[in-house]
């Protein structure tokens, strides 16, 4: 499973929304947009919004967007489960205790590349593309799809999520499957 970032935005200029997403390059980790139809979004879109898959490639695991709502898990009880799984698997004790042993050595490496979003990233992204697209709202959502972008989610709803420039809160505790719509300030064109 990985997760996506999901655009909903009055605009149909594809090409328009990669230039301004080009805009925001960062260490290579250019966004790009792909218009998708996900029929459990469909009812919730406006006669002029469109859908629009936003990821980095391959896909946004690890992304700053709902953050806060993931941190709550206990180490302990995951470590006891992984540990239980591998038992399920037939494994000896040994293979766990060497499994177990690299996966806490792997913990203490530093990360290959750390992440290029936080609340600031996202706050100036969905300024950069409201002023370049003339928005006066647009919607995120992150989903943890199995298969690709665009077949799930089965349901979805929507919720008024403030104005852009104070969304970092908003942005933190975003939950899966949520598009949270961002008043961006911006005259309509």
């Amino acid at each position: 499973m990985c997760t996506f970032i999901t655009l909903i935005a009055a605009t149909d200029d594809l090409e328009r929304v990669n230039a301004v997403l080009a805009t925001r390059d960062r260490r290579s980790n250019v966004r790009r947009a792909e218009r998708v139809d996900t029929p459990a979004l469909r009812a919730l879109l406006t006669a002029d919004e469109r859908e629009y898959v936003i990821s980095r490639a391959p896909c946004d695991c690890g992304t700053f967007l709902g953050s806060a709502l993931r941190h709550g898990t206990d180490p302990d009880a995951m470590r006891a489960s992984e540990i239980a799984r591998y038992r399920r698997k037939g494994w000896s004790e040994a293979r766990i205790a060497r499994a177990m042993s690299d996966k806490d050595h792997a913990a203490t490496r530093p990360p290959r590349q750390q992440p290029n979003e936080d609340a600031v990233y996202w706050i100036g992204l969905m300024t950069v593309l409201a002023q370049g697209l003339g928005l006066k709202r647009l919607g995120l959502m992150h989903h943890f799809y199995s298969k690709s972008p665009g077949q799930e989610p089965e349901t979805a709803t929507r919720r008024e999520a403030g104005l852009v420039g104070e969304a970092a809160e908003a942005l933190a505790f975003m939950a899966d499957a949520v598009v949270h719509d961002f008043e961006t300030g911006v005259r309509s064109r």
